[in-house]
């Protein structure tokens, strides 16, 4: 039980918590009488561990990213699924590190867009208000003040949300991707 609880311990506590009741329960149930029995049932560990995490990344692919929260969580359990498979060929293991560094960048991009429109809310006002600071000197640089002010704040709502929809569909893609190949893998 230690060595599986430690080659678990990556995944989502909830997913982790599960696991390791399951097997609880089925030692449990076997009894001292059976232990040995169980084991040898159960097989290796490691293989034990492997299996658990590619079931949750196949069952990830069957239901809807509901949040981001959840979304990344899946995907965590997908690459980890994907170590865990029985792969002998280093090159696809590199190919596979490789793809998974782009598939990061681009979702680091997206992030970086969402933070520039949360940038733009806070902004928005300020410039606003900077409206009021010129209006005795100048109606007209008020007015493109006040103008800037309201775009920005429209302009960063409109990316945030654009942003988060799009992070939300790449993530749900990301853990149906992983469950394909981890599918594929046990084939």
């Amino acid at each position: 039980m230690k060595l599986l609880k430690q080659r678990l311990r990556h995944l989502p506590k909830e997913e982790f918590d599960r696991a390791v009741a399951y097997f609880e329960e089925y030692f449990d149930e076997a009894g001292a009488e059976q232990e040995q029995q169980a084991i040898a049932d159960l097989g290796m560990p490691e293989e034990a561990a492997a299996q658990i995490i590619q079931d949750i990344a196949i069952k990830n692919t069957a239901e809807p990213v509901a949040g981001i929260k959840k979304g990344m969580s899946a995907v965590w359990v997908g690459i980890l699924a994907l170590f865990a498979a029985p792969f002998t060929l280093p090159v696809f293991a590199a190919a596979t590190l490789i793809g998974l560094v782009m598939i990061l960048m681009a979702l680091l991009l997206l992030l970086l867009l969402f933070l520039a429109g949360l940038l733009l809310v806070i902004c928005g006002p300020v410039a606003f208000v900077g409206g009021f600071s010129v209006i005795g000197q100048s109606i007209g640089d008020a007015l493109i003040c006040f103008g800037r002010g309201i775009a920005a704040v429209g302009a960063g709502i409109l990316l945030m949300q654009g942003m988060y929809l799009l992070i939300r569909g790449c993530t749900g893609w990301l853990v149906k991707l992983f469950g394909k190949i981890v599918q594929k893998g046990e084939k």
